[in-house]
C-alpha cells in the first residue's frame, strides 16, 4: 500500500541560490570591518617602533655622513683650483691631480689623526663596553671623516699617474677600510678600534710632507733638501710605530677584551664585524710591512745622498 505523499514545505527564500563559501579574502575583509580604529592605531604605533631604530641611525649617521663627503669633495675643488694656480711655476711634466692629492691631503690627514688621538686617549679608560659599544665622541667623527675622504680619495687614485701596481694596492686599501667604516657607522658601534687604528694616519701626513718637500711644491734649496732628510728619517719612525707597532697591538687589544668578556663583546656583535675587522688589520699590517721596506730604502739611501753633497761642499771649502 502506498504511503501517503509528504506534505510539501513552502519554498524558502534560499532556495534556487547557490551556496557561497567565504574565502580568505572575505575573512581578512570582515575582520577590517569588526577591528575599530584602536587597533589601527595600535597597528601604527607597532610599526614606527620597528622603523625608529632605522630613522635614527639615517638621523646619527647617513646625514652626517653626507656632509663630510660634501666638505672633502669640496676641499678637493679647492685643492685642484690652487693646483692649476701654481702649474706655470711646476715642472711642464707635472701631474696636476698629484699635486692637488698632495695639498688635498696636508689638512685632511691633520684632521683625521687629531680625531683618532683624541677619541682613542678619551675612551681609553672606559673599560671594554665602551670599546665595543661606545658610539659618541671624537672617535665616531673620526670614523664619518675617514669613510667620507677615502670616498672622495679613489678616483683620485685612479685618475693620478702612478705606477699601476701602487695603483691597484692602493686602491684596494681604500675600498676595504672603507667597507669597514660603513659596517661600523651602519651598526653604530666599534669606533674606538676604527680610531685605534686611525692613529696610523700620523704616518700618512708624514708621508705626504715628505712628498710635498720632494715635489719641490715650496720650493727648492738646501734648507728643502735637510727637511727632506729629517722628514724621511721621520716618517720611517712613525711607519714604524704607528703602523708595523700599532696593527699588531690593536689585534691583541681586540681578541683580548673578547677573551676576557666573550658574550658581552665578541658574541654580540655580526659575524661580518666579527672577523671583518681583524682580517683587515692582517692585510694591512702586510700591506705596511712591504711599504715599510720600501721606505726604508728610500731613507738609507736620501741618508747616503746627504753625506755625499756634505762631503762634497767640505771638500770645496777646504
Amino acid at each position: 500500500r502506498a504511503s501517503p505523499a509528504s506534505p510539501v514545505s513552502p519554498a524558502s527564500p534560499q532556495e534556487g541560490k547557490v551556496h557561497h563559501t567565504p574565502t580568505r579574502h572575505d575573512e581578512k575583509k570582515n575582520r577590517r570591518r569588526s577591528e575599530g580604529p584602536g587597533t589601527m592605531l595600535i597597528m601604527a604605533e607597532q610599526i614606527q617602533s620597528v622603523l625608529t631604530p632605522y630613522q635614527v641611525l639615517a638621523e646619527r649617521n647617513v646625514v652626517p655622513f653626507f656632509a663630510y663627503l660634501a666638505a672633502c669633495a669640496a676641499t678637493y675643488g679647492l685643492s685642484h683650483l690652487m693646483a692649476c694656480r701654481i702649474k706655470n711655476t711646476r715642472p711642464k711634466e707635472t701631474d696636476i691631480v698629484a699635486d692637488a692629492d698632495l695639498i688635498f691631503s696636508v689638512p685632511m690627514y691633520a684632521a683625521l689623526s687629531i680625531l683618532a688621538i683624541l677619541g682613542t686617549t678619551a675612551q681609553w679608560n672606559d673599560g671594554w663596553h665602551s670599546h665595543w659599544f661606545g658610539n659618541e665622541g671624537y672617535c665616531r667623527h673620526f670614523t664619518l671623516l675617514y669613510a667620507a675622504m677615502n670616498l672622495v680619495h679613489v678616483p683620485i687614485t685612479i685618475f693620478k699617474r702612478q705606477d699601476t701596481t701602487y695603483k691597484v694596492l692602493m686602491t684596494g686599501h681604500h675600498m676595504l677600510s672603507i667597507g669597514c667604516m660603513l659596517v661600523g657607522l651602519k651598526m653604530d658601534r666599534m669606533y674606538f678600534f676604527a680610531a685605534l687604528d686611525g692613529v696610523c694616519e700620523i704616518s700618512t701626513f708624514t708621508l705626504t710632507t715628505l712628498f710635498i718637500l720632494k715635489e719641490g711644491l715650496i720650493g727648492t734649496n738646501s734648507v728643502i733638501s735637510a727637511l727632506v732628510t729629517a722628514n724621511g728619517i721621520a716618517l720611517w719612525f712613525t711607519y714604524l710605530v704607528f703602523r708595523i707597532f700599532l696593527f699588531p697591538f690593536w689585534l691583541y687589544t681586540f681578541f683580548s677584551e673578547a677573551y676576557a668578556n666573550p658574550d658581552e663583546t665578541f658574541y654580540a656583535i655580526s659575524t661580518l664585524e666579527r672577523w671583518l675587522f681583524p682580517i683587515a688589520n692582517i692585510i694591512l699590517l702586510g700591506l705596511s710591512s712591504l711599504w715599510f721596506l720600501q721606505i726604508t730604502k728610500g731613507m738609507l739611501k736620501q741618508i747616503k745622498k746627504s753625506g755625499e753633497k756634505s762631503g762634497e761642499k767640505r771638500k770645496k771649502s777646504d
